[in-house]
């Protein structure tokens, strides 16, 4: 069997380097212009460059997300950002828009992906794209199986499949609801989430009110599909997520690293790896329209929020001898306290022992975005995560 390049999402350098350790082949990123996520932390140039230098060195991938859709007045700052881009040589460019493209190539040599954005459902589109140029295909997310393996069948290039992570109420992503509530242009990073928002259904006969969440689309999560999707010829399986934690990317990324592995290896796979899942921030999962086109059991209804059953704490940016693993707090941490720790080599009880701050002064409590010191925990790798068990729903745009 093929062995299907693992995609991670990486909002900023942090969660880059978080994905290469915990297991990813590639990871995709963005700035600020085109990107879909304003509101990310995003990269800079520079922070480009340094991240496609590591992938360089340890042999993965990075690719760079240009898939809004371009109007003419955005083409002035892109120019040159994409000769900007070519200097800096990432493994691909994932765009959704056909001038884009064409930009992209004459002023480029970067492969070219196409987007999901694209809507790409069928052979004739990935065919007539093939001859424009392009690479990879990021199939829509309305496309099954059966048709992956035929469009497999009739064309010969790399196709990329969404695995992990949230789901778009609209046509692979084309919504326009933020640009008339909020005048933010959904297909040009500015989406408000308003498939997320609590919605009254009137009945016109006799005037009942119905209070629910009918666009609130379920998370993706095909753990028990990855043999098919590899069965398929899908080269390239993708974990949604760039505004999410590190936490997220590991852990995602762990379970579908230990999932390909185990189909390639004909053996069964860890059979913690969707309670983990479970654990992290999520609105109930279904296969997407991986099995068939989804239905009433892919929203959930009952609410616009999220579960979570761990919190994200920090993670180790180094580790020595002196002062032990420095880490960023991202919550407040206290000696004595009970917490986790999530390494690639998997997950273990820590009591915190011990804290001091960068100049070695004791600690009995650390708040949020502090770098602090823990002496006693020094057998471990960088970009391991610290977290903590809880159970949590999460209301959103209530």
């Amino acid at each position: 069997m093929m062995r299907p390049e693992l995609l991670a999402p990486a909002g900023n350098l942090e969660k880059l380097e978080t994905a290469f350790s915990f297991g990813a082949d590639a990871v995709y990123i963005g700035n600020w212009i085109f990107g879909l996520r304003k509101f990310a932390d995003n990269f800079t140039l520079r922070q480009m460059e340094m991240g496609i230098n590591l992938a360089n060195r340890l042999g993965k991938k990075v690719y760079v997300v240009l898939n809004g859709f371009a109007h003419d007045e955005d083409l002035e700052a892109l120019r040159p950002y994409l000769i900007e881009l070519n200097r800096i040589q990432p493994h691909g460019f994932i765009i959704s828009d056909a001038g884009v493209a064409s930009l992209s190539q004459e002023l480029t040599t970067v492969p070219l992906h196409v987007s999901t954005q694209a809507s790409v459902t069928n052979a004739y589109d990935c065919a007539m794209w093939k001859e424009l140029g392009a690479t990879r295909i990021v199939l829509a997310r309305e496309v099954t199986i059966d048709q992956i393996r035929e469009i497999k069948r009739q064309v010969d290039i790399e196709l990329e499949v969404f695995v992990h992570g949230s789901m778009c109420a609209s046509y692979s992503g084309k919504c326009v609801i933020s640009n008339y509530t909020a005048a933010r242009d959904s297909n040009r990073g500015g989406c408000i989430q308003s498939c997320r928002h609590t919605y009254e259904l009137i009945n016109e006969e006799n005037g009942e009110t119905e209070t629910t969440h009918i666009m609130n689309a379920k998370d993706l999560m095909t753990l028990n599909l990855v043999p098919d999707l590899i069965d398929a010829g899908v080269e390239s399986f993708k974990i949604e997520g760039r505004m999410k934690s590190p936490m997220y990317v590991a852990s995602v990324v762990t379970a579908y690293r230990d999932a390909i592995e185990s189909a390639l290896e004909n053996r069964s796979p860890d059979a913690n790896a969707e309670t983990e899942l479970e654990k992290i921030s999520n609105r109930g999962y279904f296969t997407g329209g991986l099995d068939d086109r989804p239905a009433g059991e892919s929203i959930n209804y009952a609410t616009n929020g999220h579960s979570a059953g761990v919190k994200y704490l920090g993670s180790i940016k180094s580790v020595n001898e002196q002062m032990g693993s420095v880490i960023l707090s991202r919550g407040i941490l206290s000696v004595g306290e009970e917490i986790e720790i999530q390494s690639p080599t998997g997950i273990y009880a820590y009591t915190i022992g011990e804290m001091r701050d960068m100049a070695g002064r004791s600690l009995e409590k650390c708040v949020p975005s502090q770098m602090i010191c823990l002496p006693d925990l020094r057998n471990v790798p960088e970009n391991t995560i610290l977290r903590k068990p809880i159970v949590e729903v999460v209301t959103e745009n209530a």
